[in-house]
C-alpha cells in the first residue's frame, strides 16, 4: 500500500493517518493491563493483608438496598489448606460487548528451600481489529508468594507481534527491585516495600481467603499490573443480587472498587460468591467485562475479531474543519459523559481550558512554532525533566543505530528547531512500511524493522531528538481526520526549544502542527510500564463529545 505524503497526496489522509492512529494499541495494552487490575486472574488462594454469543450486560448501577457499614463485618478467615487447591480458572473477556479473548489462571504449590509457596500464573490473550487488520496481544503475569500472601517475586510480560517487554521483580527487605528488558536495553529500578503490600493478585486472593460480607469495607495495598507501582484499592461490598453470566444466572455479592493508578481513579465492580470467588468483573475503563467459565468455552474457536477499535472509539463532529493542520487557532466545546471535561485536558503552551456549566469545557488550541505567537498567554511553567532527556526502555536514544540516524538526518545543522524539523522528516522516511499488528514497539525495534504507525513514529522521533540533545516527550490525545470528519486517538511529540514545548507530528511531517490536535496527556515513557501514560485516553474512550466553535 502506498504511503500518504502530507503535501503531495492529501486524498490519502484516511489511508495514511487513520491507519497510524494509536487507538487499538491503547485498548490492547490497557485491556491487558486492566485485566490484571480488574482481577482477570482469579484463582483462589491465600492472602493476609493485602456459551454466549451476544454481548454482555450493560454497565452496573449502584444497588440501593446496600449501604456500607461503618466498620468491617467479622468474617472467618479460611485456612490456607482450604484455598490452596491446585487448579485452573478460565474467563472470557469482552470489550464494548464484543468477545475479544480469554484469560487462563493457574495456581499450584511449589516447594522452595524447605517451605511450601504459592505460584500463580496468568495469561490474557486478546484478538482485535485495527482498521480491518487483526492484531493479537498476549499479557502474562506470574507471582510467587507465601501461603499468607507475602510477595517473594513476580514477572510480567506483554507481546504483540514480534516485540515483547518483560519485567521481573523480587522483594529484598524493604525494597522491591524491578528489572525491565526491551530491545537493546535492561533497566533496574526499585520502590519502597512493606509487609502491608500484596502482590499482583492481592485482591482476588484476599477475597478467597476472607470473603466479604454485605456492607463491609476493605482496603488493599498492592502492586498493580498497570504501572508496576504500589496502589491502594478501596472495596465496598453492597448486597447479593442476581447476575447473568455466560450460561447461567447466579446470586452474587456486588463489590465496588476504586484503585488510584498514576493519579487516575479506576473503578470496577466485582461479583463474588459466598466463598469469595469472582465470577464477573466490569471495568469502566473501555467497558471491559470478564466472565468466569469452563476451559472448553474459554478456548472455543470463535469468529475472527470483530471489534475495530479505531472506528468504534472515534468522535464524530458535525462541523467540518477545513485544512485542519494549517489552522492557527481552533476553539472547541467538549463534553465528557459523567465527568468533568475541564479536568481532562491539560492547559499549557498550546491549550487553554475554561470550565463551563454542566461539566463541559471550552478548549482553545493554538499552533505554536519558534518565532510565532507564544501560544497560551498564561502558560503553566513546565520545564523539561531529566526523564525527558535521557534514554529509557522505550525511547532508546543511546541505541547505536538511533544515534547514527539522528546525526545523519541533521548533519551540519546546529539550530535546534532546524534539527528538530529535519528529525521529524527523517522519522517518516525511516518508517518506510506501514505496520498495523504491533502492540507498542520501542524506538530500537522501530529503527530495526522500519515498520509502524503513529506510536512507532512518536517513540522514534523522541529518541532521535534526545540523541541530538533536544528534550522530547510523547503526547497522547486526539487528531482530526478530514476524510472522515472525526477525531481519532493519536500519538505525537513535543520538543523543548527556546524555553517552551513545541509539538511535532512525524505522521504528518509538516514541520509542526496546527490546532487540530487535542492533547490529553504527555509522558517521558520512563519506567517499567507504559500503561500509566495511556490511562487518560482509555478513561475517556467512547465518552467524549466535541463541537467546533471557531476556526482561525
Amino acid at each position: 500500500m502506498p504511503r500518504w505524503r502530507a503535501k503531495s497526496r492529501p486524498a490519502g489522509v484516511r489511508a495514511g493517518l487513520a491507519r497510524r492512529l494509536v487507538a487499538l494499541r491503547l485498548v490492547a495494552l490497557l485491556a491487558l493491563g486492566m485485566a490484571g487490575l480488574a482481577g482477570c486472574s482469579r484463582a483462589p488462594s491465600a492472602d493476609s493483608q493485602p456459551g454466549r454469543s451476544e454481548g454482555p450486560s450493560a454497565p452496573p448501577t449502584a444497588s440501593p438496598a446496600a449501604s456500607p457499614a461503618a466498620s468491617p463485618v467479622a468474617t472467618p478467615v479460611r485456612e490456607p489448606a482450604a484455598v490452596l487447591a491446585e487448579r485452573e480458572v478460565f474467563e472470557v473477556c469482552f470489550l464494548q460487548g464484543v468477545r475479544v479473548g480469554h484469560t487462563r489462571t493457574a495456581i499450584r504449590r511449589v516447594a522452595r528451600e524447605g517451605r511450601t509457596l504459592v505460584q500463580v500464573d496468568s495469561l490474557t490473550r486478546l484478538s482485535l481489529k485495527r482498521s480491518a487488520t487483526p492484531i493479537e496481544v498476549d499479557g502474562r503475569q506470574s507471582s510467587l508468594e507465601t501461603p499468607e500472601g507475602q510477595l517473594i517475586e513476580f514477572s510480567t510480560s506483554t507481546s504483540g507481534g514480534p516485540v515483547s517487554m518483560t519485567t521481573t521483580g523480587r522483594v529484598q527487605r524493604d525494597r522491591l527491585l524491578r528489572q525491565t528488558t526491551t530491545t537493546g536495553r535492561t533497566e533496574t529500578t526499585s520502590i519502597p516495600w512493606s509487609d502491608r503490600c500484596g502482590g499482583l493478585f492481592a485482591v482476588p486472593l484476599g477475597l478467597a481467603r476472607k470473603p466479604m460480607q454485605p456492607g463491609e469495607r476493605r482496603t488493599v495495598e498492592a502492586l498493580q499490573a498497570g504501572d508496576l507501582q504500589v496502589a491502594v484499592t478501596e472495596l465496598v461490598a453492597r448486597d447479593y443480587e442476581p447476575v447473568k453470566l455466560l450460561a447461567e444466572t447466579k446470586r452474587l455479592l456486588r463489590i465496588d472498587t476504586t484503585t488510584t493508578v498514576a493519579g487516575h481513579p479506576l473503578r470496577e465492580t466485582l461479583w463474588t460468591d459466598s466463598a469469595g470467588e469472582i465470577w464477573k468483573t466490569f471495568s469502566e475503563l473501555l467497558s471491559l467485562e470478564a466472565f468466569r467459565t469452563t476451559k472448553e468455552e474459554a478456548l472455543r474457536e470463535t469468529a475472527a475479531a470483530e471489534l475495530d477499535i479505531v472506528w468504534s472509539l472515534s468522535v464524530p463532529v458535525s462541523r467540518r474543519l477545513e485544512s485542519p493542520h494549517a489552522t492557527k487557532r481552533v476553539r472547541y466545546r467538549v463534553e465528557l459523559a459523567g465527568g468533568d471535561a475541564a479536568a481532562l485536558f491539560p492547559a499549557g503552551g498550546t491549550q487553554q481550558v475554561r470550565a463551563l456549566e454542566g461539566g463541559a469545557a471550552e478548549v482553545t488550541v493554538r499552533a505554536v512554532r519558534p518565532g510565532g505567537p507564544a501560544g497560551d498567554p498564561q502558560p503553566r511553567p513546565d520545564a523539561p525533566t531529566d526523564a525527558d532527556r535521557r534514554p529509557n526502555n522505550w525511547i532508546q536514544s543511546d541505541y547505536p543505530k538511533i544515534a547514527a540516524a539522528a546525526e545523519r538526518a541533521a548533519a551540519g545543522r546546529t539550530d535546534p528547531w532546524q534539527v528538530a524539523v529535519a528529525l521529524e522528516q527523517a522519522t517518516r522516511r525511516l518508517i518506510s512500511k506501514p505496520g498495523y499488528r504491533q502492540a507498542l514497539d520501542t524506538a530500537a525495534d522501530v529503527i530495526e524493522s522500519g515498520s509502524g504507525d503513529c506510536t512507532e513514529l512518536a517513540v522514534l522521533l523522541a529518541a532521535l531528538a534526545r540523541a541530538r540533545g533536544i528534550p522530547a516527550r510523547v503526547s497522547i490525545g486526539l487528531v482530526y481526520v478530514a476524510a472522515d470528519q472525526k477525531f481519532l486517538y493519536h500519538m505525537w511529540d513535543e520538543v523543548y526549544i527556546q524555553g517552551r514545548w513545541i509539538p511535532l507530528d512525524a505522521t504528518l511531517a509538516q514541520g509542526g502542527i496546527g490546532a487540530a490536535h487535542l492533547k490529553l496527556a504527555h509522558s517521558s515513557f520512563e519506567g517499567p510500564s507504559p500503561y500509566a501514560s495511556i490511562l487518560p485516553v482509555a478513561q475517556v474512550a467512547g465518552k467524549l463529545k466535541i463541537e467546533i466553535l471557531e476556526v482561525e
